[in-house]
């Protein structure tokens, strides 16, 4: 008669470290007739291997005394294993092998776990799938049991169980409803504090010959403000990623990619800067491609943010690009280990992401005309969010237990905030600006209020002048009405310009111009009725032009 072995899943609230998670494992292997103790800490999650039935009852009143709370999870009918689950099998022709796999997250989970079960004695071939949270083994010979399988993989991340879907995959670490909102209400807040104060203004001018430091202190300006939100989120995806891989790492470890990440930044805008300064034009992105590179950096954005909180579909996920298996796997195995190239290129790929200083000082770089000049400018810039931008790393890093857990989901939040309003500015860019609904009716015009005389308008010898200046809270005025048919002389006074209000496009007019300090003249004619949209380079200051068909 075949022995059985009894598997058990429990989620514990105070499982928030691995002190914690070792008083627990203590207590359940003096337990009579368990096995095994798995624990998830970031999931707060164990499972116990048992021979024999529990008395889940008793073993809760019996932990609850040690103040470990515990929540039984149900599992699938195949939680009863036979010893042919446990003990190892052997076939001399290759056969296939099918198990489920608790705790992937990510096509790096995939990466990992192939990796350290082809080193299995008979394994000949893995393939992961973390989506359906299944793995595909190719064995000759001795057929591995689970628990050589889970010995492999280490306990706390990853849990195997006989074939079949995963039980509790993501599911185990998505915070609750009224977590979510609460999340989201709190970086709502925090951001309306900062806009409260002002530091959410990029109000930094830029002369036509700033020195190194200056860009500098424009860097460490741009480092607090939403201009590096893009950046930001993106860095935050890569730690958070990285921890998920890696979550045995020490904290120096768990610092490598940030660290490669910011190196890969500084060098990219010096190398790029410099050539933006002798090959001109040719590498500064037009308004759709700016546009572009928004929508998408933002799209991605909000998936990392999404899969963050454990609540990302798979459809979203099997969007993202990736490396192939086949090439990651060559990678890794020409060092033994992770490849330093991905967050290096990753760093170095924000200079052609829409931050708003970026653009202003990729313009700047175009004035030079001289390879050290743009490399001195932009490499001061990158340096000088270094600070803010290792600083956002190693909270993300060096956190642990509930801190944490809350600062990963808080950082899920942010990064699809940011990414929901990157699509905002990347759409009014492109021409197409889309405002959320205001809770006033200030905004509201009708036709008789159109048809009359914009007081911002003046006729001069045939020509309808406006006058616009700039500053750091934004344009004034910011709304024209003009009639096509008739050229329009545009005067912007870009005194007070700074940060990405410095750079003023109209992808319907063909603008796309970093405006001096003082007046500055833009002519054009329009020539049928409608919106004519304008903003500043990352799309987070709008107006637009009101154009009136001929009179």
């Amino acid at each position: 008669m075949e022995s059985q072995s009894h598997v058990y899943k429990f989620a514990v609230d105070a499982l928030t470290d691995d002190e914690r998670a070792a008083a627990l494992r203590k207590l359940m292997t003096a337990l009579p007739n368990v096995v095994r103790f798995d624990a998830n800490v970031p999931k707060r999650v164990i499972r116990i291997i048992s021979t024999e039935a529990l008395d889940v009852t008793a073993l809760k009143a019996q932990l609850a005394e040690h103040k470990f709370h515990l929540r039984q999870v149900s599992l699938p009918d195949e939680s009863v294993l036979t010893s042919r689950d446990v003990k190892a099998e052997r076939s001399d022709e290759p056969c296939a092998m099918q198990v489920a796999i608790d705790g992937m997250t990510c096509h790096s989970c995939e990466l990992t776990i192939e990796r350290k079960w082809r080193k299995i004695a008979g394994v000949k071939k893995v393939d992961v799938n973390a989506a359906a949270g299944t793995a595909s083994l190719l064995v000759k010979g001795e057929k591995p049991s689970l628990e050589a399988l889970q010995d492999a993989l280490g306990e706390g991340k990853y849990m195997v169980r006989r074939g079949g879907a995963s039980g509790f995959g993501t599911n185990s670490g998505r915070p609750s409803f009224l977590r979510l909102l609460g999340l989201f209400a709190l970086v709502l807040l925090i951001g309306r504090i900062f806009a409260q104060f002002g530091l959410l203004k990029p109000n930094v001018a830029f002369g036509d010959a700033m020195s190194v430091g200056a860009i500098f202190v424009i860097g460490l300006v741009a480092a607090s403000s939403s201009c590096i939100a893009v950046t930001g989120g993106l860095l935050l995806s890569v730690a958070a990623k990285f921890n998920e891989r890696y979550g045995g790492a020490t904290t120096s470890g768990r610092m490598r990619p940030v660290l490669l990440f910011v190196v890969g930044r500084v060098l990219g805008y010096m190398v790029l800067g410099g050539l933006l300064g002798v090959v001109g034009k040719a590498l500064t992105p037009s308004t759709g491609v700016t546009a572009a590179i928004t929508i998408l950096a933002a799209f991605y954005m909000l998936i990392m943010g999404l899969d963050m909180l454990h609540i990302a579909p798979a459809f979203l996920k099997r969007l993202m690009p990736r490396m192939p298996k086949k090439i990651a796997h060559r990678i890794m195995d020409a060092d033994g280990k992770t490849s330093p190239t991905a967050p290096l290129m990753f760093g170095a790929a924000t200079f052609f992401l829409p931050c708003g200083f970026t653009q202003a000082l990729q313009l700047y770089a175009l004035t030079t005309g001289s390879f050290a000049d743009g490399a001195l400018a932009l490499g001061a810039f990158a340096l000088g969010t270094a600070p803010a931008l290792l600083g956002l790393g190693y909270a993300s890093s060096a956190l642990k237990g509930k801190a944490g857990s809350f600062f990963y989901q808080f950082s899920g939040a942010l990064v699809i905030m940011l990414g929901l309003w990157n699509i905002q500015n990347g759409l009014a860019v492109a021409g197409y600006p889309v405002s959320l609904p205001k809770l006033s009716f200030s905004g509201i015009t009708n036709a008789a209020a159109i048809e009359q005389s914009d007081p911002n308008v003046t006729i001069k010898n045939g020509v309808q002048v406006v006058k616009m200046s700039v500053s750091p809270g934004g344009y004034s005025p910011s709304r024209f009405t003009v009639r096509a048919g008739k050229p329009v002389r545009w005067e912007v006074d870009g005194t007070n310009a700074g940060g990405c209000i410095s750079v003023l496009v109209s992808r319907p007019l063909g603008v796309q111009k970093l405006l001096a300090r003082g007046p500055n003249v833009i002519e054009f004619t329009p020539k049928t009725p409608g919106e004519v949209p304008f903003s500043c380079s990352m799309g987070m200051y709008r107006g637009s032009f009101t154009v009136l068909p001929e009179a």
